[in-house]
């Protein structure tokens, strides 16, 4: 979806200077329920993790050296999670980031992709996910 917003006072197309004219600009319209609801699920991932493992949400805040509440409250979406504090958490489970990105991505979707057989491969499947969601950049657009 593309939004159009703008209004430039002054110069181009002809304008007098002191006429405002429509400056149209296309951005992508942002699905923030899409965002949401994606990090809810990663949410839940790392939350069945916790409680496999039986740990305490506030011990692992200790291991990482956060404040009192930090996990609990992005865990339950309070606050804004970010792909570093998605890391840390799993790192605080002792739980591979292949591993986390491997459940999210590919564990129980209804259209399994072929089986990764090594490492590097699984790697590059999540480069190119996390690529596709706009968290890493693209080599090709920096080149």
């Amino acid at each position: 979806m593309l939004s159009l917003r703008g209004w430039r006072h002054g110069a181009g197309c002809g304008s007098s200077g002191d006429t405002p004219s429509l400056v149209v600009l296309y951005t992508p319209l942002v699905d923030r329920e899409r965002y949401r609801s994606e990090v809810f699920r990663l949410a839940d991932i790392l939350r069945d993790e916790i409680r496999e493992k039986g740990v305490s949400i506030r011990s692992l805040e200790q291991k990482m050296g956060v404040g009192n509440s930090v996990y609990q409250r992005v865990l339950k979406g309070r606050v804004a999670m970010t792909v570093d504090t998605l890391l840390q958490i799993a790192d605080a489970l002792d739980m591979d980031w292949r591993e986390l990105f491997r459940r999210a991505y590919f564990a129980s979707s209804e259209s399994s992709p072929e089986p990764i057989n090594n490492q590097d491969e699984l790697e590059q499947k999540v480069l190119e996910i996390l690529r596709r969601h706009g968290v890493l950049p693209d080599p090709e657009a920096e080149g």
